[in-house]
């Protein structure tokens, strides 16, 4: 029997998720369970809580527009939680340090 016409390929039921860490602290419960579970360091459950906000308006945001004033187009950007915990923020501050190393 031939491999490739057995083989069935199953649809991506979902789309990237940009921030895969957030989305596993936040599904179903989690951090809520682990901060009720484990004693953690204020310092963890600060790092988590802002980077659980990172993106979002409980960062703030701010909205851009074009020069021309009678032009309708608006948009909001969310603000980032700059800390080195977060997985995209964290990333980026490595990178720019890096690259200013070498």
């Amino acid at each position: 029997m031939n491999f490739w016409k057995s083989y069935k390929i199953t649809p991506v039921l979902s789309e990237f998720t940009p921030r895969p860490l957030k989305t596993l602290f936040q599904r179903n419960g989690a951090w809520a369970e682990l901060l009720n579970t484990y004693p953690l360091r204020p310092v963890e459950v600060e790092v988590v809580t802002k980077m659980l906000a990172c993106g979002t308006p409980l960062m703030g945001s701010r909205e851009l527009c074009c020069e021309n004033t009678h032009c309708p187009h608006r948009r909001l950007i969310y603000q980032s939680c700059k800390g080195r915990g977060c997985p995209s923020c964290g990333k980026k501050a490595t990178d720019i340090w890096i690259a200013t190393i070498n």
